[in-house]
């Protein structure tokens, strides 16, 4: 089997005398003739037939099934697809001869994303997340001139005479080699939270943009057994379907996961991680099912190596997360900072707390638990909070607990201040106010005396979170928020804003030695220059942000 690549995927129709239209979608050759494509490949196919919506609804999760022509022709035969996987080589003619629907990601996504949309709210875009296709593939003709009608001719009269003849097939034993094979790729590069991934995408779906190369890390590792990668690296509409590449410390890449979905709201805030399929613990899943019929996959199949939850996992972001629990005041959820963990010192933004005291404040950990229910929860005192709109926004919490005893580790303050270009990780709580943190890479974009400007990405829930350095852990600032503009209310979560460490590190140290609260009062600022800098206004010009 070769190495598996990026390859576009298209319709016959889509080029014509003089144009190349921009509908197309990304797919991972797995093997020669072979490709591997997502189910949103089917969504335009979807809203002109019904019954192949139904179809794909009613399948049963986990079970494989063969499209063989004298039994779903209606809904499949019609359908071929234009591979193209270099320039310069020649294009083929495919045929989906096997689909399936993830469990592992079907039971994720009714969970976890209960209340997000995805890509044009349609239904059927939640049908196809959970889906894949495997496409047999035919050499048809050289790419010499693509674009004329005789060539559209050929590939369309191919494709209403069936092209290739899966019916001669033994198409069980072919997708299993062909899935085992996979499996086996994937199981050499297991990503882990904070591993350095990259993405190979056709974004738009234009074929311009073929091999279009996207790089960032995994920030988080959602549902059962880990089958979802949440990663900070930005793709674009048309990158479903993508391989994601995982990079060991020798840069050595495996294919380790599949892009399947670019665009995707929650609670109307538009998300902006890309989410993959992990396909290791999702491979070993089907290949453990039967192929429709009761042709068993497995049957003659030596088993995988089991999928182990937290298996090379990187050593320092698991102390970055023992630094943070989740902050709960009435609707409200956040981020909070462990400052100390003898006293159960916290500190998170303001606004998190905004409703407090009258409403209580819960702190929340998952970090060592291994169900869905949270190592510990502890009822906080409100000790100090900034007043709203008050540079600097930030609050100063208590719990009775002693952190000690818990998995819990305090962050250490940097002593030398952020500068403009300097690598950095934050974490915090994004999405829902349950489960294990959330990781972005970036830089500081900006660097003043009274704020930090950074492009991690920075979502509702991550307020309060901190930003360090990578290589020590200390911790450089504290996210207060992103950039919202105020003409459209388009919230811009590259861009976002943090408490520099060095302004508020002496008043922390001051409460934290002396336990005075008056001590951080300190914190509030009344100085002109910081209020304006905070309302993102300049002496002379007024922004629309």
């Amino acid at each position: 089997m070769n190495a598996p690549g990026s390859v576009f995927i298209s319709y016959p129709g889509t080029m014509t005398d003089a144009t190349v239209f921009s509908q197309g979608y990304s797919g991972i050759s797995i093997a020669n003739h072979w490709v591997l494509a997502h189910g949103s490949i089917l969504s335009d196919k979807a809203q002109r037939s019904r019954k192949l919506l139904d179809f794909v609804d009613a399948s049963i999760p986990g079970k494989v099934m063969l499209l063989e022509p004298r039994v779903h022709g209606k809904l499949f035969d019609d359908l071929t697809f234009l591979i193209h996987r270099n320039p310069g080589s020649s294009i083929e003619s495919g045929k989906p001869l096997a689909i399936w629907k993830c469990p592992l990601l079907s039971d994720t996504i009714e969970s976890f994303f209960a209340n997000w949309n995805f890509q044009n709210n349609q239904r059927f875009d939640r049908i196809f997340l959970p889906v894949f296709l495997l496409i047999a593939c035919d050499t048809v003709k050289s790419i010499e001139n693509p674009a004329n009608r005789q060539f559209e001719s050929e590939l369309t009269g191919r494709g209403q005479k069936g092209g290739i003849r899966l019916e001669s097939l033994d198409n069980g034993g072919k997708v299993r080699d062909i899935l085992l094979e996979l499996a086996k790729q994937s199981a050499t590069g297991r990503p882990a939270k904070g591993s350095t991934v990259e993405i190979l995408s056709t974004p738009f779906g234009n074929p311009f943009f073929s091999d279009t190369m996207s790089r960032g890390i995994v920030g988080n590792l959602l549902g059962m057994k880990e089958c979802l990668m949440v990663i900070d690296a930005a793709v674009f509409p048309g990158c479903q379907g993508a391989p994601v590449y995982f990079a060991d410390n020798r840069a050595r890449k495996t294919v380790c996961g599949m892009v399947i979905a670019s665009s995707c709201w929650c609670h109307g805030e538009r998300i902006d991680y890309t989410f993959a399929i992990n396909l290791l613990p999702s491979l070993n899943q089907v290949l453990q099912t039967r192929v429709g019929r009761n042709e068993s996959l497995c049957s003659t199949s030596p088993l995988l190596l089991p999928f182990t939850r937290r298996r090379n996992r990187n050593d320092k972001i698991g102390i970055l997360e023992r630094s943070v629990a989740i902050v709960r005041c009435g609707p409200n959820w956040g981020t909070g900072i462990l400052l100390e963990a003898r006293t159960g010192t916290f500190v998170t933004c303001a606004h998190v707390v905004a409703t407090a005291p009258e409403r209580k404040i819960e702190l929340v950990s998952y970090i060592a638990s291994r169900t869905e229910k949270s190592e510990w929860s502890a009822r906080a005192k409100l000790i100090y909070k900034t007043p709203a709109n008050k540079p600097y926004d930030i609050a100063v919490l208590k719990i009775d607990i002693k952190c000690t005893e818990t998995s819990m580790k305090a962050i250490k303050l940097a002593n030398r201040p952020a500068v403009n270009g300097e690598p950095i990780l934050s974490i915090g709580f994004p999405f829902c106010s349950a489960g294990r943190a959330t990781i972005s890479n970036g830089i500081i974009s900006k660097s003043s005396e009274c704020m930090l400007q950074t492009n991690c990405c920075a979502q509702s829930g991550v307020s309060g979170g901190p930003i360090v350095r990578p290589s020590s852990l200390e911790m450089l600032g504290m996210i207060v928020c992103n950039t919202v503009s105020t003409n459209d209310a388009t919230a811009y979560p590259r861009l976002c804003m943090a408490i520099p460490t060095s302004i508020i590190k002496e008043t922390l140290d001051n409460y934290l030695r002396t336990a005075d609260p008056k001590t951080l009062e300190d914190l509030t600022q009344h100085d002109q220059i910081t209020e304006e800098t905070w309302n993102l206004r300049s002496p002379l010009l007024r922004s629309n942000m």
